[in-house]
This record gives C-alpha cells, sequence and structure tokens, in this order.
C-alpha cells in the first residue's frame, strides 16, 4: 500500500488558494496580521509565512529568509 499526500505548491500567506476540484477559494490575509506557524508553533506576521494548502487544512510556515531557522 502506497500513501500519497497532495498539497499545493508553496503560496504566500498573504493570498493563497484554495482548489476544490470544481470551484476556486481565494484567501487574503493583511500583511501584519498574526497566524500561527506550524513549524516554530509562534504567532508570526503574514508577509514572513508561506501557506502549505493540503487536502484536509491548510498549515503556516516560516519562509526560508524570515522566522525560524528549518531545514
Amino acid at each position: 500500500m502506497t500513501l500519497h499526500i497532495f498539497r499545493a505548491r508553496n503560496q504566500p500567506a498573504t493570498r493563497f488558494k484554495t482548489d476544490f476540484g470544481n470551484f476556486v477559494a481565494w484567501t487574503r490575509y493583511k500583511r501584519r496580521t498574526q497566524l500561527f506557524a506550524t513549524c516554530c508553533k509562534k504567532l508570526r506576521y503574514a508577509t514572513n509565512l508561506v501557506a502549505h494548502v493540503y487536502y484536509d487544512g491548510t498549515w503556516f510556515y516560516c519562509r526560508p529568509d524570515k522566522g525560524c531557522k528549518h531545514a
């Protein structure tokens, strides 16, 4: 058995799209909106995050040049 996890490419957390198959929903956050970063478990400004849109939810991670120093 093989498990496949589908997600969209990295998108800026200030404006990203979620594709539901038959329609697309766009989400916008102001640059200084604080969102929870999954990688470091801290509140960060949306301008410093990227959104990972999975089939079952959206997670936010620090941009490579901002925030925590994850690999």
